[in-house]
C-alpha cells in the first residue's frame, strides 16, 4: 500500500485531496490511502476543509506541532509500505500517482518528484518567491541528480516506511525552514539512495514578497540553530551553500566586515525586495548571508 500524507496548516487543501482521489479512482487501485493531518489551523480553514473527511482520513490536532514533528506523526496513522508526502498547497499533474506507483514497484528507497511554478506568480507583488522558486528550487531530475541529497525537498517525495521509522525528521526543529536540509543529510549519512524523477507538483501558493521575506528570515535563523548542533560536522557545513560561504568568511576574518556592509544595506534591500522590481538571486543570497551572520553572532 502507498499512503499519501498531507500535513495541512491554514490552507484550503480540499481541491488537492479531491484530485488525488480522482487519480486513485482512475488507476482502479485499492492500494492507496490518503491521510491528512491538520496542524491546528484557524476555524476558517477547518470549515473550508471539512469535506476532506468524506474522501480521506482526516485528523485535526489540538495544538500546532510544527513541520518536522507532524511528518513523523504520519507513521502512527498510515498503513502503507510507502509514504508520499505533499505540501498542502501543491497542484499535482495527471499521472502523478502512476509515476510514484511505478517507482514503488521497482523497490526504490526514496523518490523526489520535484516542484515547479507557473506564470501566475510572476508579478511584482509575488516576484521574490517566484524568482527564487524558478531559479533555485525548480530543477528537472537530471539537474537534481548531480547533487541528489542537497536536492532533497519535503514538498513532494516518497519514502519507504521502514526508512522513515529509522531516520525521522528532527523534532527539535519547530520553526519554518531547513528541516529538509537536515533530513537529506541524514539520508546521505545512512547511504540511503535517492531516486530523482520528473514528477513535479506545482506550488500553488506563491507568497507575497513581504511574506516570503519574513519566512526567509525565519528559515535562515532556523539554519543557524541547526548549525549550533551540527558545527562539528564539517561534512554537513560544507553541504549547505550558505554555511559554506559563512565558514569561508569567518576563517578569513571577513564576516564582521560583510555584516557591516549588510547592516547599512539591510533596510534598502528589504524595501527593494518588497517592491518586486529588479530583484536578483545574488542580492537575495547576500541578504540571507547577512541574516545568518547576525544570528550566529547575536549582532
Amino acid at each position: 500500500m502507498i499512503s499519501i500524507c498531507i500535513p495541512i496548516y491554514n490552507y484550503y487543501a480540499y481541491p488537492l485531496v479531491r484530485r488525488l482521489r480522482t487519480q486513485i479512482d482512475q488507476l482502479n487501485a485499492d492500494d492507496f490511502e490518503i491521510v491528512c493531518i491538520d496542524d491546528h489551523s484557524s476555524g476558517y480553514y477547518v470549515t473550508q476543509n471539512k469535506g476532506i473527511a468524506e474522501i480521506a482520513t482526516f485528523l485535526r490536532l489540538g495544538q500546532n506541532i510544527g513541520r518536522a514533528r507532524i511528518r513523523n506523526l504520519f507513521l502512527k496513522y498510515t498503513k502503507g509500505d510507502y509514504l508520499i508526502f505533499l505540501d498542502n498547497d501543491m497542484v499535482v499533474p495527471d499521472r502523478f500517482l502512476k509515476f510514484y506507483q511505478r517507482e514503488a514497484q521497482r523497490g526504490a528507497s526514496v523518490v523526489v518528484g520535484g516542484v515547479s511554478y507557473d506564470e501566475r506568480g510572476n508579478d511584482n507583488e509575488h516576484r521574490l518567491r517566484y524568482l527564487y522558486g524558478t531559479k533555485v528550487e525548480s530543477r528537472d531530475a537530471e539537474e537534481r541528480r548531480k547533487h541528489p541529497y542537497r536536492s532533497f525537498m519535503t514538498g513532494n517525495f516518497m519514502i519507504r516506511r521502514e526508512i522513515l521509522e529509522k531516520i525521522r525528521f528532527d523534532e527539535s526543529i519547530v520553526k519554518y525552514g531547513h528541516e529538509d536540509t537536515l533530513f537529506g543529510y541524514r539520508l546521505e549519512q545512512a547511504k540511503i539512495p535517492i531516486v530523482h524523477i520528473d514528477n513535479a507538483a506545482i506550488n500553488g501558493q506563491i507568497e507575497t514578497n513581504a511574506e516570503y521575506l519574513h519566512k526567509t528570515v525565519e528559515a535562515v535563523e532556523n539554519l543557524a540553530e541547526i548549525y549550533d548542533k551540527m558545527w562539528e560536522d564539517q561534512r554537513f557545513c560544507q553541504s549547505v551553500r550558505l554555511l559554506r560561504v559563512y565558514g569561508r568568511l569567518r576563517r578569513m576574518g571577513l564576516h564582521k566586515f560583510v555584516y557591516t556592509i549588510f547592516k547599512m544595506l539591510k533596510a534598502p534591500m528589504e524595501s527593494h525586495f518588497v517592491s518586486g522590481n529588479g530583484i536578483s538571486i545574488n542580492q537575495f543570497n547576500f541578504y540571507k548571508l547577512g541574516i545568518l551572520i547576525k544570528k550566529m553572532h547575536n549582532l
